[in-house]
């Protein structure tokens, strides 16, 4: 059998994916190889494992690129096989630099993280997505019957699980008396099950539902939006030089000035970039 690279794939992603698998199975606290963790040198930008790990990659490498050249130091994307792994990682300050949700963000503040920008444009909410073939319209709490599926990516994904449950909840559908909950790892793959027919409805968030490929997109209509929450932050580690952390901000929100940087925010899906952003917005997060 052959071993060489797929023509196709970015020599970047295939580097990728090797390091993601790495990481998969390193323990928290030593989630990254002991050659590249030397505090100082190397910054490791972590990202909340939303979409399968070959999607991350090509969203967040280019930015990981762009934050090397205006750093002019060496920044690593890295991701974890579960929240609850990246949590975990950091809690151990595995990560130097974090993507994640805003529920997330309030546990990384507690650990030493502080957000710098935030996602600019859309507002965060979560949605409730089914088949076009559906008989569900809205949420009338008389259509929720018992025997449905609804899938989530993961208990702790904040816009799609947390934030649509509570949602539902307010508008009197019981998910505990009336569906079976399952729950698939990331975006990509509860999407997946709901155009497969393997669950009735789908918990997410549109940036998953854009990046499904057209012919999926065109089979699932949204059915429910919830209230906004404040967007998704990147934050930093308390512990760098309060220099370098203005730097890294400073370059996230440079990012939308720079013409030739435009295909960084396309694959990131954040064609405004980002805006500057304080702990205090996450406050009553919850």
């Amino acid at each position: 059998m052959s071993t060489a690279p797929s023509p196709r794939m970015p020599h970047r992603l295939i580097g990728a994916c090797c390091l993601l698998i790495l990481l998969a199975l390193a323990p928290p606290g030593q989630a990254q190889p002991p050659v590249l963790a030397q505090h100082g040198h190397w910054l490791r930008f972590g990202v909340l494992p939303l979409q399968s790990p070959t999607k991350l990659a090509d969203m967040f490498i280019p930015l990981a690129e762009y934050l090397q050249r205006s750093l002019h130091r060496p920044v690593q994307f890295v991701t974890a096989p579960s929240f609850s792994v990246f949590m975990q990682r950091v809690m151990h300050h595995d990560y130097d630099i974090v993507y994640l949700n805003p529920l997330l963000f309030t546990q990384a503040k507690r650990a030493g993280y502080t957000a710098v920008v935030k996602v600019l444009g859309e507002p965060f909410t979560g949605i409730l997505v089914v088949r076009k073939d559906s008989p569900l319209h809205g949420i009338d709490p008389a259509q929720w019957r018992r025997g449905l599926v609804i899938g989530f990516p993961d208990p702790r994904a904040y816009a799609a699980t947390v934030m649509t449950r509570s949602y539902l909840r307010t508008h009197g559908v019981d998910l505990e008396r009336c569906c079976k909950v399952r729950y698939f790892g990331s975006q990509d793959s509860v999407l997946m099950a709901l155009n497969s027919g393997l669950v009735n409805v789908a918990g997410t968030w549109w940036p998953s539902l854009r990046s499904m490929p057209r012919a999926v997109r065109g089979n699932l209509r949204v059915i429910a939006e919830t209230p906004p929450q404040p967007q998704m932050p990147i934050a930093v580690l308390d512990t760098l030089p309060s220099k370098l952390r203005e730097t890294i901000a400073a370059s996230l929100l440079a990012l939308h000035e720079h013409p030739h940087d435009d295909d960084i925010l396309r694959h990131l899906g954040f064609p405004q970039g980002f805006i500057r952003t304080s702990d205090a917005e996450y406050r009553q997060v919850k």
